[in-house]
């Protein structure tokens, strides 16, 4: 009997653990996504916890966060500007092209369309796969993260399918009162830890070209 409450006990003390992450890693996430500008270290920041986490490895949670967050920063604040910048340029320009198609259907503003998602679309999947390559190698030349994190998108479709499916779930949290208050609590920390689990394949293919090398 003492052998299932302990057990028991151990359970109930990992959930509660857990959900405690999750809510103080959202928070964090958030508070210091607030200048925008930071977000891409904000978000990269709460993945690492959850990466560490998830490997067993006992960080603490607002100490570990804040030295994740700054460190590297420059690179991250460049990486992010970049693909977040091809999508906002993507974006702004579909609405042009739209304006265009509304007005006169002609061939170019057609493929000029097609052409502006295919890049919004491409900055999304290869800014979800720089989250494994910034923290296995973060000092990698930001042009080649890119490249490296495109070809990645590709090799796991499966998975970037996925990813994209978990990425709808914040902004579906934003539509009502209500499910705000669930994004407030655990709405960016619940996406990243399942990106933590979505990628793990992929952090370990990442680290095992390095080894290949060696």
């Amino acid at each position: 009997m003492k052998t299932y409450e302990s057990s028991l006990y151990q359970k109930l003390n990992t959930v509660a653990d857990w959900i405690l992450r999750l809510v103080l890693i959202n928070i964090l996430i958030i508070l210091f996504s607030l200048p925008i500008v930071t977000m891409y270290p904000a978000l990269l920041a709460g993945y690492k916890l959850f990466t560490h986490y998830l490997n067993k490895r006992e960080v603490p949670i607002i100490k570990g966060f804040w030295n994740f967050f700054k460190e590297d920063f420059g690179k991250k604040l460049q990486l992010g500007f970049l693909l977040a910048g091809a999508m906002v340029i993507g974006i702004i320009n579909m609405t042009i092209y739209t304006d265009y198609l509304n007005l006169n259907s002609d061939i170019f503003s057609l493929i000029g369309y097609y052409v502006m998602i295919i890049l919004v679309v491409a900055a999304g999947f290869t800014m979800l796969y720089t989250l494994p390559i910034m923290i296995t190698y973060p000092k990698t030349e930001t042009w080649l993260i890119i490249k490296f994190a495109f070809f990645l998108s590709g090799k796991y479709i499966l998975r970037t399918v996925l990813a994209v499916l978990i990425l709808l779930v914040p902004f579906a949290l934003l539509l009502t009162p209500i499910t705000i208050v669930f994004f407030v609590i655990a709405g960016i920390s619940i996406p990243m830890l399942l990106y933590a689990l979505l990628f793990k394949k992929v952090t370990l293919f990442i680290e095992s070209l390095d080894k290949k090398n060696d």
